[in-house]
């Protein structure tokens, strides 16, 4: 099991310092390529694959199991205090490394996250019964301001379709994550990112986050939903770009 329980690839791109980019609920590493391809210094990101995404086994059924293999990932590749960014599922196991290993991390970056993820039983319902129904008719066309053949390319290869048991245990893992009374532990600088029209971690989520930890830093998008690494990535790695600049200084 252990052996399972580990980041199942990653690849690297510069950038201005550290950092490890987690994906969400359903998704792989594809996610952040459009991201992290525009970023731009002298060391490097990484973007992993969580166990079970792409393909593989579902090994780790909860928020917490997730984020002890992303600290594992750090440790063993040996990077010192690297920011930390999370998609949507990938936040919340970024938030929880934040609060549990804070001597660990430099930086947290939250995007399209929040401190309770709370999934609609249709939803649940739908991914126990007609799991790819269920992610190509309810979940994609809630995940963008505006669905188009492009988007919709890159929404499939950046989604873990091969693997259908992981979207309904990925999405169970973010229905049981809480951390709504422990956001106060966080003091690694914070950088928090939204869509202004995501439907799914609405922006009222991301002014929670920025209310609840110290010093957190808030950003909008406009014209944009739930997937921002995939719909507005220039954006996005603008805001990211910047963040990563001044934890280098």
């Amino acid at each position: 099991m252990e052996g399972r329980r580990s980041v199942l690839g990653s690849y690297a791109a510069p950038a201005p310092y550290p950092a490890v980019f987690v994906h969400g609920a359903g998704e792989n590493s594809l996610l952040w390529k459009k991201t992290l391809e525009r970023l731009s210094g002298g060391s490097q990101a990484f973007a992993v694959d969580l166990p079970g995404h792409p393909t593989g086994e579902v090994a780790c059924k909860t928020i917490p199991e997730y984020s002890q293999v992303l600290l594992d990932f750090i440790r063993q590749r040996g990077l010192r205090f690297p920011a930390v960014a999370g998609h949507s599922m990938g936040s919340a196991v970024a938030i929880t490394l934040a609060i549990e290993h804070p001597e660990v991390i430099g930086g947290l970056i939250i995007v399209s996250g929040g401190a309770k993820l709370g999934v609609d039983r249709t939803v649940l319902e739908g991914l126990r019964n007609q799991t790819m129904k269920t992610v190509e008719k309810t979940i994609t066309p809630m995940s963008f301001y505006a669905v188009d053949l492009a988007l919709g390319r890159d929404a499939r290869s950046a989604l873990s379709t091969s693997n259908p048991p992981v979207f309904l245990n990925d999405y169970l893992a973010c229905a049981a994550y809480d951390e709504r009374e422990r956001l106060d532990r966080i003091r690694t600088k914070t950088l928090v990112v939204c869509g202004d029209a995501d439907r799914m971690t609405p922006p009222k989520w991301a002014h929670y986050l920025q209310s609840n930890i110290q010093g957190a830093e808030l950003r909008f998008i406009r014209d944009a939903g739930h997937m921002l690494p995939i719909e507005k990535p220039e954006v996005l790695a603008g805001m990211i770009q910047a963040f990563l600049e001044g934890l280098s200084r």
